[in-house]
């Protein structure tokens, strides 16, 4: 059976009533004043929907919660930890500044130079250079670019000397 909720008119008592259904339109005896209270609707009501599976408190944006983040898609796929892929978002790469580029190619040259000198088998960090040329693929302003042709020439220039042995 469900609860009911009455008001009295004539002490304003509110007071809930497990009533049956068929019973629950008529008035109830007031249980302060014991005058007849009308049913009204209930302020603790709340309503609940199921969407996806999950259930849904009304009303229903059709948006979602994570970690107290909006976000408009549940988490489908795996992810590492507890991101979710709307909020960990990582900010893109900036394009290379003319001093970042001009250090590349001079560190990549001195390594060079040095292990052509001393005999040794020239040896690069792939990660590191992974990414200098993913964020040397990222348009720039014309000095930027000029830069980049020179660096690019340059790097050429080294992986030259280093599969001939300095010639």
């Amino acid at each position: 059976m469900p609860i009911y909720e009455y008001i009295c008119e004539e002490c304003q008592a509110r007071f809930e009533l497990l009533r049956p259904a068929r019973e629950a339109s008529a008035a109830q005896p007031c249980p302060h004043c014991d005058t007849d209270s009308k049913r009204v609707m209930s302020q603790q009501w709340s309503a609940f929907v199921h969407r996806d599976g999950r259930q849904r408190q009304l009303p229903d944006d059709g948006g979602y919660w994570h970690l107290g983040k909006k976000v408009t898609k549940p988490i489908t796929r795996s992810a590492y930890g507890i991101e979710h892929p709307e909020i960990n978002r990582k900010a893109p790469d900036a394009p290379l500044t003319v001093e970042e580029m001009e250090r590349y190619e001079a560190v990549k040259e001195e390594r060079t130079n040095y292990s052509l000198e001393g005999g040794l088998p020239v040896q690069d960090d792939d990660l590191h250079e992974a990414r200098f040329l993913k964020r040397m693929r990222i348009e720039g302003s014309p000095r930027q670019e000029q830069v980049k042709r020179r660096v690019r020439h340059s790097a050429a220039r080294q992986e030259y000397k280093k599969r001939t042995g300095g010639d």
